[in-house]
């Protein structure tokens, strides 16, 4: 939808300083409403420089681009642009309305001093991490060929008002070019997510989504940052490796959340994943897709009470409908390939999926706190 400059401006009080909810390199976002106040927007004002000597799009223009092809509920989707000719008459400046997400971001949610609420119980970051590997996955499938977002992180993870946990800013995303054409355009992500193995145009691809999205899902289990300066190692891929491995998942988790018996082995299950998903061999990493059915698996099992307190949207109950529909088709068994870690001291495993995390225990009703 095209919008004027105008009523952006308005929306915004003028781009005034107290609408301004973030700023970067790139530019500034505001919050906007529009439809006569009804609806919450966020209007990205870039300060783009000179067009790239690789003949590489603006970031706004490759944004506006992506988020013109491709629309689905786990992703913060467009609601309009605005373009009109610069007051110096050089060149256009542009504006990029989208859907406006009022809970902030995991990053905050996570790494806030102090935090903001309670920590995540388990349930529910179990669902986050499926609600952003949902997103990634539209992206990978995407027609005509596969969009890599290349900036999974956690500060791009947000929540919209009923906590359905989005993927947003595809300021450096990019489709897969198609081969010999050389239309790759230079690597580009955050240190800490950014894939080791993308080293190079030619090395695009949706692994380099599947590393940083592992990341993210080390960061959702641990609530560590992906670089910890006073960590040795500061990597969260390098200090957490290791231990999974080693079968001592359970440090790795946030110690706040109390971890035992099914939610244990549940959340060993999420280790293995995350640790398939940072290997350093590209060949050995799940595809999104194996991404997503391992963690509705999971989600799955956790589904052994009527309601469900943080199932409130469509989004999520899209995905809840498919949980109970596979639910009922196996009854108790598992619907995904096994991917196990141990996560207690006392149990067996072997490298990449083997036995499973311990544990008797009475299970707790984790499944109605809203976090």
């Amino acid at each position: 939808m095209e919008l004027s400059y105008e009523e952006i401006k308005a929306s915004t009080n003028g781009f005034s300083l107290q609408q301004l909810i973030g700023k970067g390199s790139h530019g500034r976002v505001y919050r906007g409403t529009l439809d006569r106040g009804k609806r919450a927007v966020a209007v990205k004002k870039p300060t783009e420089g000179p067009r790239s000597t690789t003949g590489e799009p603006p970031k706004l223009d490759n944004e506006i681009d992506i988020l013109l092809s491709i629309r689905n509920p786990n992703l913060v989707n467009l609601v309009g642009t605005c373009c009109r000719d610069n007051a110096d008459g050089q060149g256009k400046e542009k504006l990029l309305v989208t859907e406006f997400m009022p809970n902030g971001s995991l990053h905050s949610l996570l790494h806030s001093s102090p935090p903001p609420r309670p920590p995540p119980s388990w349930p529910r970051r179990m669902l986050i991490a499926l609600q952003v590997a949902l997103a990634a996955l539209s992206l990978h499938e995407a027609e005509p060929r596969p969009i890599v977002h290349r900036d999974i992180k956690s500060a791009n993870v947000l929540f919209d008002r009923r906590w359905n946990a989005r993927l947003g800013d595809f300021s450096l995303a990019a489709r897969v070019a198609e081969r010999g054409s050389g239309a790759a355009p230079a690597p580009a992500g955050t240190l800490g997510y950014l894939d080791p193995r993308y080293t190079t145009p030619e090395r695009l691809g949706p692994e380099n989504d599947v590393f940083s999205f592992g990341v993210v899902l080390l960061e959702l289990l641990s609530s560590t940052r992906a670089m910890e300066t006073d960590r040795e190692p500061a990597s969260v891929v390098a200090w957490a490796v290791p231990m999974i491995r080693g079968g001592r998942g359970a440090s790795v988790c946030d110690c706040r959340v109390e971890l035992r018996g099914k939610m244990g082995r549940l959340v060993g299950r999420v280790l293995a994943v995350a640790e398939r998903c940072v290997s350093g061999r590209e060949e050995r990493r799940p595809t999104m897709a194996e991404v997503v059915g391992e963690l509705r698996g999971v989600v799955e099992c956790l589904w052994w009470r009527p309601t469900w307190g943080c199932l409130r949207s469509e989004a999520s109950a899209s995905v809840l409908h498919q949980c109970i529909r596979a639910w009922k088709r196996c009854n108790k068994k598992r619907v995904t390939k096994k991917i196990v870690c141990k996560v207690d001291s006392g149990s067996s495993d072997d490298d990449g999926g083997g036995g499973g995390g311990g544990g008797g225990g009475v299970e707790r009703n984790e499944l109605h706190d809203e976090f």
